[in-house]
Formats: structure tokens, C-alpha cells, sequence
């Protein structure tokens, strides 16, 4: 991958963003490879000369990086930290880095940093639920300790004290719990990501078209219904089902208070328009969405 500098960042900054502080060892999968979309990451290895980021763009990526470094220096009696452990499943050797494991008399309770959203955290978040139990599985596995516990330490970015919605992080450090899952469902949810990376793998060799990604891993939004008032910037309800837009969109037509319609918002792609995934250009997928709606 090539680093720019397109806004003129000090060179230490681009210099760090170059530098390779991860390293999955002597893996074939590390966790956070094994949960990716299979798609995702063969279009990185076959594009990972041509692919760009600017480091403008990499500033949470580098504060991560930075509170690992950091975390070297918290040496604390019962917790271990930054501990990278290896495990061989159906003859794929798989290993994960685990941020914190907290010794406690009824077990391991395991954690993981994540430089994050408000939203993130009042949402359930399937990734963190997948990528913590596949930590505890690792843990129980090679370790042969019991996992009591998982949580995410939530560091929120866009913390506000003026926001008070419904279910908002009350503090920019948030604690989140997270649900656990048995050996079982867990073994079984390893071995349909190792089966489907070697789908996608053989596909590739073949060359032959890729398994789509799923809706889910390009961060589908829904599409929504705005009733709109004509000189209104702002709607004035947003809604999911389109009838119940069409009875708001009546009942604001009877007040009388000017032309009131129905603007249909559609659901996007979030991963594949945004590029998070560094290799929207070059996914056939994608880009087949694109010249079909031309």
C-alpha cells in the first residue's frame, strides 16, 4: 500500500503511518483477517501495489497503534497484556492479538480497545461480538482457562456532555459488555469464515468471479422516507415503511401549510461508497452497481 500526503502532514506523521506495527506471526489468519470479507481481502493481496490511502486519513488508525505502544508501559499485577496466541483448526493455523485479559478469581475477563463512535456504542455491534468470542475460544483453547467475561473499552471520539438521547455513552471511556458464546457456536462460526476464504481463494487461482460480499459486510443502511415540507430544509419525520410515511404525509397535507411530500431516500452500500474497504475501484461487484444505475 502507498502512504500520501496530499495536505502537507509533517513527514514523522507520514513516516509513522508507513511503518508496520502488526504482525500476525507465524498465521495463516489472524482473527480480524478470518472475520473480513473474503472478497475484501483477495482484491487487497492481488491490489496491494496499486492500493492508496492518504495519511489524512489514517489519524485513528495511528492512535491505535500509539495507545499499543503506550500500553507497554502499564505493567499491572493481574491483568496481561497485548498477548498474541496460536491455535491450528482443520490445518489452518489462526492467531489473535487479545488487548487485555483481567485475571479474576472466577476467570479471564477479556478486553479490547476500540477508538470508536457515540453511534457504535449505542448500537449491538456483531463484529465485536464475533471478534471477542473468537478471542475467548483462542483463550480457553490454547490457555485451557476459563473466559467469564468480554467487554470492549469504548474510546468515543465524537463524546459530547450535551448529548442526551436515549441509550448515549455517559463518559468518553465507555465499558461495554459483551455477549458470550459456547465452544460450540463458536467452532462452528470459525470454520464457515476458514471455508469461505478458501472458496474465495480457489475462486481466485481459477480465476473465476468472487462470492459477493453480503449486505451485511458492505454496512447495507436502510432506505428511509422523509415526509418533506417544500421550503423546509430539515424532514419533518423520517420513516422506514413507506405507508407510514404516506399517513404523515396526509396528515401534514390536511394542516394546510404548503406542498408537503415524500422523498425516498435509498439505502447505500456505507463500506463500498466510502471506500473503507481500499479496494472499491478495482470490486466488480460494486462497480457493476454503478454502471447499472448509470
Amino acid at each position: 500500500m502507498k502512504v500520501t500526503n496530499k495536505y502537507g502532514v509533517p513527514e514523522p506523521l507520514v513516516t509513522l503511518a508507513k511503518a508496520e506495527y502488526y504482525s500476525k506471526g507465524a498465521s495463516q489468519y489472524s482473527v480480524t483477517e478470518l472475520m473480513s470479507p473474503p472478497r475484501v481481502k483477495r482484491l487487497r493481496e492481488q491490489h496491494s501495489e496499486q492500493i492508496e490511502q492518504d495519511v489524512s486519513d489514517m489519524l485513528w488508525q495511528l492512535l491505535g497503534s500509539a495507545l499499543h505502544v503506550v500500553m507497554e508501559r502499564g505493567v499491572t499485577d493481574g491483568w496481561v497484556m497485548e498477548e498474541r496466541l496460536f491455535t491450528t483448526l482443520n490445518d489452518v493455523t489462526i492467531s489473535g492479538q487479545i488487548d487485555l485479559q483481567q485475571e479474576t478469581d472466577d476467570g479471564i475477563v477479556l478486553i479490547d480497545y476500540k477508538f470508536t463512535s457515540a453511534w457504535a456504542v449505542m448500537q449491538d455491534k456483531v463484529e465485536w461480538e464475533q471478534q471477542l468470542n473468537v478471542y475467548k475460544w483462542l483463550v480457553e483453547t490454547v490457555k485451557k482457562k476459563k473466559v467469564c467475561g468480554l467487554q470492549i473499552c469504548a474510546l468515543i471520539r465524537d463524546f459530547s456532555r450535551h448529548d442526551h438521547r436515549e441509550n448515549y455513552p455517559d463518559s468518553p471511556i465507555a465499558m461495554v459488555d459483551v455477549p458470550m458464546w459456547d465452544a460450540v457456536k463458536t467452532e462452528a462460526y470459525i470454520i464457515e469464515r476458514l471455508e469461505m476464504h478458501r472458496e474465495a481463494r480457489m475462486h481466485m487461482d481459477f480465476s473465476e468471479p468472487l462470492q459477493k460480499c453480503s449486505e451485511e459486510e458492505r454496512w447495507m443502511s436502510d432506505t428511509i422516507h422523509a415526509v418533506m415540507r417544500e421550503g423546509r430544509k430539515t424532514a419533518i419525520r423520517v420513516f422506514k415503511d413507506v405507508e407510514e410515511a404516506k399517513e404523515c404525509h396526509a396528515e401534514e397535507t390536511k394542516k394546510g401549510k404548503g406542498i408537503v411530500y415524500i422523498e425516498t431516500r435509498a439505502g447505500e452500500p456505507k463500506r463500498c461508497t466510502g471506500n473503507y474497504c481500499g479496494v472499491a475501484q478495482w470490486c466488480d461487484q460494486y462497480q457493476g452497481e454503478i454502471n447499472a444505475s448509470k
